[in-house]
């Protein structure tokens, strides 16, 4: 039960909300997420986001920033990993809406990696949800690696510790197939990698989803489900699957006009293959939990935190997350 202690705040939030208001409010989630990774990075790792797409006409920008701490240590005869790092993602997007219910859009993400400095933060918080923190305490606090090295000697991961700059491009189309308090969408991405992280190139992977929204006694349940392809390397092909699937469940309460509480599980099926090792080729999952709301003026914004559940697994250690939008 301890380690669920970071939604208390949020359970108090949704037991709050006035129910005479309950069933009116409209629904401003999901929080947007993604998997920062870098051993996920080399495929596509999907974004959440809502059903609807943006009215005809209409243009519409959003910035996501996730500010990230990871650490993962293990050796072995198949594989020796050892990252430790804070990484930076910011992804910025824009979207029209090409025709009644059609939006298309580009969206480009920019990645900044270094020692960091929240070390110590995040071993304090994790031993005081009992989450547990590997070896992290016999490892110097800021220092910097992003290796991962197969048992009969080839890189498969090095990235240097760098300022921002640019790691993919994606263009999507989605389509709404219905619409208002309840909705349904399918959309469809090109991932183009514009960094190379591994001694194999990578390549363009396409990726399709369903994107839906429930309207349910004041409540609005979330869901995602998909999957991508993984377009591989001649030298990455025997320790990269060539698809995955992911999946997104969320629950939002609105708890007064311009404002929600949402929480979040997504899940990705494993990504890296042949190592026999949770941390490298496990199935990442993240849970994630925070408030969503929209000011007078139109515009949105987002904060939020994630966290790799269960803590074992080749997911980011911990997320801060905020967002910003507007229609124009």
């Amino acid at each position: 039960m301890r380690r669920l202690a970071p939604l208390c705040l949020l359970t108090c939030l949704f037991a709050g909300a006035p129910g005479s208001l309950r069933g009116q409010l409209p629904s401003l989630g999901p929080l947007g997420a993604e998997e920062g990774s870098p051993l996920q990075r080399l495929g596509y790792t999907p974004m959440v986001e809502a059903p609807e797409p943006v009215a005809r006409g209409r243009l519409r920008t959003d910035v996501w920033l996730g500010y990230s701490n990871i650490f993962e240590q293990d050796s072995s005869t198949m594989a020796v990993l050892y990252l430790d790092t804070e990484r930076l993602l910011t992804a910025v997007t824009v979207r029209y809406g090409l025709a009644d219910h059609l939006e298309v859009g580009l969206r480009t993400t920019f990645e900044t990696d270094w020692g960091g400095f929240l070390d110590g933060f995040i071993v304090g918080f994790h031993d005081a949800l009992h989450l547990g923190t590997r070896n992290e305490r016999n490892f110097p606090k800021g220092a910097y690696s992003e290796t991962l090295q197969a048992g009969d000697g080839r890189v498969l991961l090095d990235v240097p510790r760098s300022s921002i700059g640019p790691t993919d491009l994606r263009t999507f189309a989605k389509w709404g197939v219905a619409g208002t308090r309840s909705a349904f969408s399918l959309r469809v991405v090109t991932r183009i990698p514009t960094r190379t992280l591994t001694v194999g190139s990578e390549r363009a992977d396409v990726a399709g989803m369903a994107i839906g929204r429930i309207a349910w006694r004041g409540w609005y349940v979330h869901g995602t489900a998909g999957g991508a392809t993984v377009r591989r390397a001649a030298d990455t092909r025997d320790v990269l699957r060539g698809q995955t699937w992911f999946g997104m469940l969320g629950a939002e309460r609105p708890f007064r006009e311009g404002l929600s509480a949402v929480v979040e599980l997504t899940g990705q099926t494993q990504l890296l293959r042949s190592f026999h090792d949770h941390d490298i080729s496990g199935a990442p999952t993240n849970l994630i939990a925070g408030l969503v709301g929209r000011t007078k003026s139109g515009w949105r914004w987002e904060v939020g935190m994630q966290e790799d559940l269960p803590p074992r697994g080749p997911s980011i250690d911990f997320t801060i997350q905020l967002a910003l939008s507007h229609t124009w």
